[in-house]
């Protein structure tokens, strides 16, 4: 019974095709950036109507730098495909009555919101270790080896951003009516604290994690305060979002 919720998420994914396109989306992003940048002398020849004779020659970036690229798309666009698939959570549910049921049934909240932030966590972080292994296997490839030890550094701390922003992102979705609002405040919060905490140099707090994902592939970073941060924020929210979970839409 205490999994039961946790279990239908699941279900529900395998139905509508969650578990399957978003993991592709992920790992297609992923790969676009060392296929690009390997063939982007090619695709510049092909399309630039150079006068015959000329040759275009762009430095080979190093495979530090393709996985950093690579890394920016998942942290962006990533990000927002595995919020987009996790939008009408609360709120399609409050419209279908499917919250108040449960509640009916003397569900905690807490156990609710912890089942689907569990069952989301989960899925964003093996679609995560998939994209970063297709993005290592073309890198590999296409260009040369890597560290392996700054490539599995940057790729923890970009799971622990996706879990940061996650939680955030169901905390708004249990306290506001619609999950659009959610995801805009989400990313909209993210950017504006992200861009003001690193102009002032406060790499402690858990908005910096994306940025430090990257630059581990460079530097030396030191995240574990914003590791121990964002584990901080992540229980709030869930502790928030359990006690001010909104059950019914103004509409019911």
């Amino acid at each position: 019974m205490k999994t039961a919720i946790f279990k239908q998420e699941w279900n529900e994914s395998w139905r509508n095709k969650r578990l399957i396109w978003v993991p592709v989306a992920l790992m297609l992003l992923a790969a676009m950036q060392p296929l690009t940048l390997y063939f982007l002398p090619d695709i510049l020849a092909a399309g630039g109507n150079l006068p015959e004779g000329a040759v275009i020659e762009i430095p080979a970036p190093s495979p530090a730098e393709v996985l950093l690229s690579a890394g920016e798309q998942l942290r962006q666009i990533g990000l927002l495909v595995v919020l987009l698939s996790a939008m009408h959570t609360f709120s399609q549910e409050r419209t279908l009555g499917t919250l108040a049921w449960l509640k009916s049934l003397n569900i905690p909240a807490t156990r609710i919101v912890v089942s689907k932030w569990g069952h989301y966590t989960l899925l964003s972080t093996v679609s995560l270790l998939l994209a970063q292994g297709t993005a290592a296997y073309y890198t590999f490839i296409l260009f040369d080896t890597f560290n392996v030890t700054d490539f599995l550094v940057s790729t923890g701390l970009l799971i622990a951003h996706f879990v940061v922003q996650l939680s955030i992102f169901f905390l708004f979705a249990a306290l506001l009516e619609s999950g659009l609002v959610a995801l805009v405040i989400t990313l909209g919060g993210h950017l504006v604290l992200s861009l003001l905490i690193s102009w002032l140099e406060w790499d402690w707090l858990p908005w910096r994690l994306g940025g430090l994902s990257g630059e581990a592939l460079l530097l030396d970073v030191k995240p574990l305060w914003a590791l121990l941060s964002g584990l901080l924020l992540v229980g709030l929210c869930l502790f928030l979002a359990s006690k001010y979970l909104r059950f019914l839409s103004k509409s019911s």
